[in-house]
């Protein structure tokens, strides 16, 4: 690969990518997801009239889950109207006469994601800084951590979800991917009850699973910030290469189903 296709490949995912951006802001969806901020912004700002004292855990913790859950929302049904859309309204074959390769038009799709995502966490992760340092002062150094954490946990997913959607319907990416969120975040405790169960065969099952499924109880962020304990930057590199080794390998599949579907 020269130089020249090297060129054409990255203008061809910055083209996808940005395109991909416009199409989720212009979604009503993502619209909603941003307004669904307002109430939390409201009652993070009057909680002090309840309660003595403000309770910075309480809401940093409450504000990380909602960035948690409205960034789930976004990956789940934008992720979706990325591939199946494309493939079902036949669009998708105009698009790979252009590509150089599905692969391209599966990491332009990727990266177009990344960004809505990158986005929402911004604004969702700087209105809970700026109500808490309105409110109490300080900076909670914690929150930018976790928002990061978090965007890496849903980068990944996004990532799986693609996989999902290049070989399956709506329902079924829907279904596999929330079992396999669900799974990811309890992996370990499923193995260690298995184990204590003397369940051999299915302890073995999930050792096996565990090669192949993502581990997303890396990504758990409460405890480091309701006992505001610092992250430390070794961790964070390590985790940041597991979840882009991961995003590469789940990417690089999906690419390879479609460059292998009749499309």
């Amino acid at each position: 690969m020269n130089i020249s296709q090297i060129k054409s490949r990255i203008s061809c995912i910055i083209a996808i990518a940005w395109y991909s951006f416009i199409e989720a802001l212009r979604n009503r969806l993502f619209l909603g997801v941003f307004l669904l901020a307002l109430p939390f912004a409201a009652a993070a700002w009057t909680v002090d009239t309840y309660q003595l004292g403000f309770q910075t855990r309480l809401v940093s913790d409450a504000g990380l889950t909602l960035i948690s859950t409205l960034g789930l929302l976004v990956v789940l049904f934008f992720s979706l109207d990325q591939i199946i859309p494309d493939i079902e309204r036949r669009t998708v074959y105009f698009i790979f006469t252009r590509m150089p390769s599905r692969h391209t038009y599966m990491i332009g799709r990727f990266f177009g994601i990344m960004a809505t995502l990158f986005c929402l966490h911004i604004f969702l992760a700087g209105l809970l800084v700026t109500i808490i340092k309105l409110r109490t002062g300080a900076w909670f150094s914690e929150i930018p951590v976790a928002g990061l954490m978090i965007f890496l946990k849903q980068s990944l997913l996004v990532s799986i979800v693609m996989l999902l959607a290049a070989c399956t319907s709506k329902i079924v990416t829907v279904s596999l991917s929330v079992l396999v969120y669900v799974v990811g975040h309890g992996l370990d405790i499923f193995r260690m009850l298995a184990e204590q169960g003397g369940n051999t065969i299915i302890a073995f099952l999930l050792d096996i699973a565990g090669i192949i499924l993502p581990d997303f109880s890396l990504y758990e962020t409460r405890i480091m910030v309701m006992h505001e304990i610092p992250a430390q930057t070794s961790a964070l590199l390590i985790l940041a290469f597991y979840t882009f080794t991961a995003i590469f390998f789940y990417l690089a599949i999906g690419g390879a189903i479609l460059k292998h579907r009749d499309l």
